[in-house]
């Protein structure tokens, strides 16, 4: 049987229950899994690595209206929000802290701000 959903083709993305799909350019969840190596008196390098921490990135137009993501994300910043990403048959929830968007960039360009959210781990539910 072949892999099912193998590339993102659209996605419906919700913060806190208001469908903001139309503001968003693509996502991508990142695991930021902590590392460190030690050395033992032998010289043999040990390697480790802790629990995974999550991170949220966004590619989030421009829109400073009052109905707009940005403005959310802007007036919001620093407090949480839950996340639902629906993608295909998978729907990822996760809570994600808010930050600022940057405002501006290149003329006659559209305005997209990446802004990375602190997440949890993004949970899976699958419609078979």
């Amino acid at each position: 049987m072949p892999a099912a959903n193998l590339r993102l083709i659209t996605a419906t993305i919700s913060v806190d229950g208001e469908d903001y799909s139309s503001h968003i350019q693509d996502f991508t969840y990142a695991p930021n899994t902590p590392t460190s190596e030690v050395t033992d008196v032998s010289g043999f390098v040990h390697k480790f690595a802790g629990e995974a921490g999550w991170d949220l990135t966004l590619n989030v137009f421009q829109d400073f209206t009052t109905t707009g993501l940005a403005r959310k994300m802007l007036t919001d910043q620093g407090t949480k929000a839950d996340i639902s990403i629906v993608d295909g048959p998978v729907t990822w929830t996760s809570e994600v802290t808010l930050v600022a968007p940057q405002i501006g960039g290149a003329t006659k360009a559209v305005g997209v701000s990446s802004v990375t959210l602190p997440s949890s781990a993004p949970v899976p539910t699958a419609t078979d």
